[in-house]
């Protein structure tokens, strides 16, 4: 069989036959032409960019009989030493295949023939591929004949991890790392072969077999062949992407138009019909990549910057430049987690879910609310079946319930009822005893706490509240992230059985803390929880002046909302109420908290905290920047506390005794304020 593949058929016989390497041959050649040739060289790389033919090429220079040069013969009238090498049957070329013969017998062997002179040629050479393979003994037997080897003995070493060698080896040799080459140059290559072996091909077919070889154009050369033998003599496109399993830019765009456009229907037939059709999913999250990576070229550059980024213009128009930056992130976060999917399917799936998140117009539920929803149903069951000592529900189900500071409706009602249920015998006697001076003011005798099934009774009969009457506030403040452990006498006494006298004792002075908690969350945003009776005043059912800018900001502080659209009242400022409409405008940053989900609910709750007045109606204008909004005073405020901390610190008598006479260094970024203490202070100032 007289075929020979195309690698090794367009093998470079010399130098400038080579491709992309410029940078070491040009070492080489005047190298060679000086006479002044390193005795051990190391070439590192990829696959399939040219070592082990540099090396070849480097023994037909050294031994070609008409003199050491840098252009060996080659062709019809090429020396018998040229052609030996080239054909592979040099005596004094010795080509070691190091993942083979790792072991130090193998290397001694080769050691010990080194001392003797070559046996036709000028130099002997040692060509040692893989040489990272090599154990340590292996290396520690070549180390002392590599440092000083024998006169006319020539050490060529090819890796393609070169990390893996000791520096010790290293250090004695001249090191030439090789560069992969870009899919234009292995391109330009292919169409050079395709023409000279008169075989047809297409320019995007040899684009998409140089964007298959990664870099390595052996790979290139030898998916060419596997191409031509597919396409029987024909490269086109459709066979060749065939052949990949790959597909076009246009199918590719169908897929990112519909999450562009928050089609997500589309979006999901578009991603199981390309794995119906046997794409490789990986190859698809890749594909993905580089079309937001175009789209970031495009928002960045203004325009694009080769024929490909072209394509992509149109769905750059249309795509939000901070989102591009997300959606690549999203992409290559899938790239990383694909191999830990359940399937490549999942994997592409979720991607495209996640991107749709936050694709413009996408409506997506809070997290919280649906966790409050879900702790409402569960506590729909019956007292009988809950244990006496059941341990409390999670802090979401107990703040979800007591949110409202004015609960003026029915299901709100129902909700203060479930909370009862919820809660442990004793938190519900901490709950039914009030304060003392409330007790004086409100309940002249104390009456004994009704059951679970009664509070439960209670609730239905008020479903229809009467304009006289209006439920009850509870004036408890919400608990901090701080007051949430429980000391040990608590736990004990919160898991003993309830007492009958408990319920009568008067519950301890609530504590004057803040009521705009920063509790960590999933979703970075703060908890707004209602305010107790104990803070200094916005009246419920007063609005907002737009003279008076100060009225927004105590007004956040009130609403009962949470997630997104606690940040959207939080980095936005009122810039005009007048006859029930809201006019807030929100800075570009956060421009993505403006939906109609969260503009709905942060309305409904401003209509819940204002009952009394007209219907509010919210509009949102967005403004490149905003200063002073409740977000920016909340972080103003603690970096006021942060450096009074510090201050209160640093001014200590006894810590500065310790640094004038220790010498003790003060770490403040150590340094955590009390928060509450300094809220409290704050409020009793003057």
């Amino acid at each position: 069989m007289s075929f020979q593949a195309l690698a090794r058929t367009w093998r470079p016989r010399r130098f400038d036959q080579l491709v992309g390497q410029e940078h070491v041959v040009r070492a080489l050649t005047h190298a060679l032409d000086g006479d002044k040739l390193h005795h051990a060289l190391l070439f590192s790389g990829t696959r399939g960019v040219g070592k082990t033919t540099l090396a070849r090429i480097i023994a037909k220079c050294l031994n070609c009989e008409r003199g050491i040069s840098a252009t060996p013969c080659v062709g019809e009238g090429a020396c018998a030493t040229c052609r030996e090498i080239d054909e592979g049957r040099y005596v004094d070329l010795i080509e070691v295949d190091a993942a083979s013969r790792t072991g130090v017998d193998d290397t001694r062997e080769l050691m010990d023939n080194v001392q003797y002179a070559p046996t036709r040629g000028r130099t002997k050479v040692y060509l040692i591929d893989e040489v990272h393979m090599l154990t340590k003994h292996s290396f520690n037997a070549l180390l002392k004949t590599l440092e000083e080897p024998p006169p006319r003995v020539q050490f060529l070493l090819a890796t393609t991890e070169p990390e893996k060698i000791p520096v010790t080896i290293l250090s004695r040799c001249l090191q030439f790392p090789l560069k992969r080459l870009s899919t234009i140059r292995i391109g330009q290559r292919l169409r050079h072969i395709v023409d000279a072996e008169t075989l047809t091909a297409d320019d995007e077919a040899l684009t998409e077999i140089a964007r298959a070889a990664d870099g390595s154009m052996r790979d290139g050369l030898s998916l060419l062949d596997q191409a031509v033998a597919f396409g029987g003599g024909q490269l086109d496109v459709d066979n060749v992407r065939d052949m990949l399993g790959t597909i076009g830019e246009a199918r590719v765009a169908e897929l990112v138009d519909a999450v562009i456009e928050a089609r997500a229907t589309d979006a999901l037939a578009a991603l199981e019909a390309l794995y119906a059709q046997g794409i490789d999913m990986r190859y698809l999250l890749d594909a993905m990549a580089t079309a937001w990576q175009h789209m970031a070229t495009i928002h960045v550059v203004g325009g694009p910057v080769d024929d490909v980024g072209e394509r992509w213009q149109a769905s750059a128009a249309r795509l939000d430049p901070t989102l591009t930056q997300v959606f690549y992130d999203i992409t290559v976060t899938a790239v990383r987690d694909y191999a830990y999917a359940p399937d490549p399917l999942i994997a592409l799936r979720m991607c495209v879910l996640r991107m749709l998140a936050f694709a413009p117009g996408a409506m997506t539920a809070e997290p919280n609310e649906s966790i409050a929803g879900a702790s409402d149903n569960a506590s729909t069951v019956s007292s009988s079946d809950a244990p006496p000592n059941s341990q409390a529900r999670p802090a979401a189900s107990e703040d979800t319930a007591t949110a409202a500071p004015r609960a003026s409706s029915a299901r709100e009602a129902m909700a203060e009822a479930r909370a009862k249920l919820s809660g442990t015998p004793a938190e519900r006697g901490r709950d039914a005893a009030p304060s003392g001076t409330e007790t004086e003011k409100k309940t002249p005798i104390a009456a004994p706490e009704p059951g679970p099934a009664d509070a439960l009774r209670q609730a239905e009969d008020r479903v229809e509240p009467t304009d006289e009457t209006e439920p009850a506030v509870s004036t408890e403040p919400t608990p901090t992230a701080e007051a949430s452990q429980p000391d040990e006498s608590a736990a004990e006494s919160s898991t003993a059985p309830m007492d009958a006298s408990l319920a009568q004792e008067p519950a301890p002075a609530a504590p004057k803390t803040p009521n705009v908690s920063t509790l960590g969350r999933n979703d970075g945003a703060p908890c707004i929880t209602p305010a107790s009776e104990d803070d200094e005043a916005l009246p419920d059912s007063t609005a907002p002046d737009a003279d008076h800018p100060e009225d927004w900001h105590a007004l956040v502080a009130r609403l009962a909302v949470s997630g997104f659209t606690a940040q959207l009242a939080h980095n936005a400022t009122c810039r005009h109420w007048q006859d029930g409409v809201i006019e807030l405008e929100i800075g570009r940053a956060h421009a993505l908290l403006v939906t109609d989900d969260t503009k709905q609910k942060l309305q409904d709750a401003l209509a819940d905290h204002l009952s009394g007045e007209k219907t509010p109606t919210l509009k949102v204008h967005v403004v490149d920047a905003l200063t002073d909004t409740p977000a920016q005073r909340l972080e103003a405020d603690a970096d006021k506390h942060q450096q009074d901390a510090v201050a209160s610190i640093e001014n200590d008598p006894i810590v500065q005794q310790l640094r004038d006479r220790l010498g003790a260094q003060l770490r403040t970024e150590t340094i955590k304020p009390n928060r509450r203490l300094a809220t409290t202070q704050q409020r009793d100032a003057p």
